[in-house]
């Protein structure tokens, strides 16, 4: 059993009723299957994005927080709260059901989609931040040196059309370093957990 907050219990059953069931609990395991890095993936929302399968893939990868950008390109607009909200819950349960099926014990967060600029005026100076674009101006990721004891990384992706050059600049200009993933470009929906499982082999989390 989980409970969404990093701990793990390791229990039997010992009564089911039509009621409840009742599990007596024998060790409780602090941080379960996460990773040692905390992982934000800030993935730019499309027309055709699947966001519920960005969030699946992610968290089984080891994402902790989840930001939806509304970018230049989205064409996705959700001004509704009461849309804004039923969105965010949909993806926490979707994020829940991923973290019972890869046995993390940590929920991750689900953020209020908000615009580029807003994500960017927000960041922590400390963190690594990398910018997945399909841009001519962009190095492999083993190019980049990410330094030892990483603890906090942000990764930023396009919608399905990209990031437009003027926002391009902003990440740029907020200390994020432009990263390739190769020649092919790839759908929205892949870019995100594809820049993450990159992320996280080269931090030593698949060992």
């Amino acid at each position: 059993m989980v409970d969404g907050t990093g701990n793990a219990y390791r229990g039997s059953i010992e009564r089911i009723s039509a009621a409840r069931v009742v599990i007596r609990v024998h060790a409780e395991l602090r941080n379960f299957g996460e990773p040692g890095v905390r992982l934000t993936l800030a993935a730019g929302m499309s027309v055709g994005c699947k966001p519920d399968e960005v969030v699946q893939r992610a968290t089984e990868l080891g994402m902790k927080r989840f930001v939806p950008i509304l970018s230049d390109k989205s064409k996705v607009e959700l001004s509704e709260p009461s849309r804004i909200r039923s969105r965010v819950r949909r993806l926490e349960r979707v994020a829940l059901s991923a973290i019972k099926q890869c046995r993390r014990s940590y929920l991750p967060e689900i953020a209020v989609p908000c615009t580029l600029e807003d994500f960017l005026a927000r960041q922590n100076e400390d963190d690594c931040k990398l910018l997945f674009d399909p841009g001519p101006d962009t190095v492999p990721l083993d190019a980049i040196e990410l330094g030892d004891g990483i603890k906090r990384v942000t990764v930023l992706v396009g919608p399905e059309s990209g990031f437009s050059s003027a926002e391009v600049e902003q990440a740029l200009s907020a200390g994020f370093r432009a990263v390739s993933l190769g020649d092919r470009v790839l759908r929205a929906d892949t870019a995100g957990p594809a820049a993450v499982a990159l992320v996280m082999y080269r931090l030593g989390e698949f060992k």
